[in-house]
């Protein structure tokens, strides 16, 4: 199962194939022959990003969404509205994140695809079925990852009220025969009752266990023993 990292490269990735020919086209209908000199004004880095025909611009979703920016006003405005560029800025921040390795959860991941996903939507892009594919992935893999942490937790639950069932039946039957009239019958008994009474009340407040088993930790792919993974924290 990929991480929520590699699912935020997946999108950028996809933003990248699906916006690039939407603004390039814009860049070149406002600043025809010198729109890959107008993109390149907005480049922050000394890397020559010109093709080798020199006709147009290898890009990656850092660039694109730059450029985005900058050009807003002369090339995208007319058919973007305030939503978009609102994507845009938020994008560019996610991709900061993401080039720093930090850490996405799934409502960052969600809202990064789901963002992705409504700026090839406004351009139009032919990339957005896939877009929305790994929308639904990502759903479908935490969806099934809370159900089976539900489903673990209340089968504690269920073995944990058996034991206490089995607790209480043992201390029933060793007391009825140990009843008789002596002193030392009621110190024996009164002995297994306050053991069985703490055995109970222990089993009782037991939280679930964090651990269920070895499992692979979907970022770094190690085996772990443990919710969370002592490799990534």
């Amino acid at each position: 199962m990929p991480t929520n990292h590699e699912r935020v490269a997946v999108a950028l990735d996809l933003l990248t194939q699906g916006l690039a020919p939407f603004a390039e086209q814009r860049l070149q209908a406002v600043h025809q022959d010198r729109w890959t000199a107008a993109a390149s004004a907005s480049f922050r880095d000394d890397r020559n990003r010109l093709t080798e025909d020199g006709q147009g611009l290898r890009w990656d979703a850092h660039a694109l969404l730059t450029v985005m920016w900058d050009q807003w006003n002369a090339a995208f405005r007319t058919d973007l509205g305030h939503a978009e560029r609102s994507l845009v800025s938020e994008l560019r921040e996610f991709r900061n994140r993401w080039a720093h390795q930090k850490d996405f959860d799934f409502d960052d991941t969600y809202r990064i695809l789901d963002s992705v996903r409504r700026l090839l939507a406004a351009a139009r892009s032919p990339l957005l079925p896939r877009i929305q594919e790994q929308k639904r992935d990502l759903i479908e893999s935490y969806v099934a990852e809370e159900v089976n942490s539900q489903l673990k937790q209340a089968s504690f639950r269920r073995g944990r009220w058996w034991v206490i069932a089995i607790y209480a039946l043992c201390c029933g039957a060793i007391i009825y025969n140990m009843i008789d009239t002596g002193p030392a019958s009621l110190f024996f008994v009164s002995t297994v009752l306050l053991v069985f009474i703490y055995l109970i009340y222990q089993q009782y407040r037991l939280d679930p266990p964090v651990l269920y088993g070895p499992h692979e930790c979907p970022r770094c792919r190690k085996i772990i023993y443990r919710r969370d993974c002592p490799y990534c924290a």
